[in-house]
């Protein structure tokens, strides 16, 4: 890992309005890379809001699509990394998904992870991601989950045992507040990780925007205020890692051959 800037962006996401959402973001991400950001994180459904099963449905984009081509287009040009959750429809396979992609500069698209925990609303549209992903920016592997994967130690242990530097989070947490903190700081000080969270506006579902970036020893670097539309920023110090790593040696000392409950049906 080297020294990184990471930012979250978080709005009022209108409803089913992709052109005034995407709008948004390119504004936040100009302003991002204005302050020498390496990457900013938006939001689970960041394109279309929390709308109706069958609205996003219709709402769902490929990988190849027009606005995902936007951001894409505003990832080179304004030479910072985008990543954000959206409902994503795969030609492959003829299914949805609740997705997050993360777009670096000249490379394009470098990861797609599909929500592997699926909160009962998205079951009503959504089919289940199996796997994690890493990608490598600026010599930082990142790795990411959404919303409600992150109540899962597993999700972030994965990470971890992939070589996850970095953990970003697309949310639009509905659950009580303290819960969102308390589950980013344990996936981060579980594994020794950064961990940045991104979180939906939306007073009608009750989510109230709590970005936030976290250390590899638990503590916040930056929270956002809730309700409150903007980017917040800061520099993760590589050698907090570093030494968080070497004083824990979490990976190292697992015992795999005692956690086969874990893993049971």
């Amino acid at each position: 890992m080297k020294n990184f800037r990471v930012a979250c962006g978080q709005f009022f996401v209108k409803k089913g309005e992709k052109e005034k959402n995407i709008s948004q973001m390119i504004d936040y991400a100009e302003s991002a890379a204005d302050n020498s950001c390496d990457l900013i994180l938006f939001p689970e459904l960041s394109l279309t809001g929390i709308i109706p099963p069958k609205e996003l449905k219709k709402m769902a984009e490929p990988l190849d699509g027009i606005n995902i081509r936007k951001l894409v287009k505003i990832s080179e040009e304004k030479k910072i990394a985008i990543a954000f959750g959206f409902a994503e429809f795969c030609y492959d396979s003829k299914n949805y998904f609740n997705s997050m992609v993360i777009i670096n500069k000249k490379e394009g698209i470098v990861g797609v992870y599909r929500k592997m925990h699926l909160w009962d609303t998205d079951k009503d549209w959504a089919h289940k991601g199996d796997s994690i992903i890493t990608c490598k920016i600026e010599k930082t592997i990142i790795s990411c989950w959404i919303c409600y994967d992150t109540r899962f130690p597993e999700i972030g242990r994965l990470a971890a045992l992939k070589g996850a530097d970095l953990a970003l989070v697309s949310t639009a947490w509905l659950g009580p507040r303290d819960e969102w903190e308390l589950s980013l700081r344990g996936r981060a000080i579980d594994n020794s990780i950064f961990v940045a969270g991104a979180d939906l506006i939306d007073e009608e579902m009750n989510c109230i925007g709590l970005s936030m970036i976290v250390d590899p020893f638990g503590k916040i670097l930056k929270k956002a205020k809730p309700r409150e539309e903007g980017i917040l920023f800061t520099d993760l110090n590589a050698e907090d890692r570093i030494k968080q790593v070497k004083r824990l040696q979490l990976i190292e000392s697992r015992c795999p051959e005692n956690y086969k409950a874990i893993v049971k049906k």
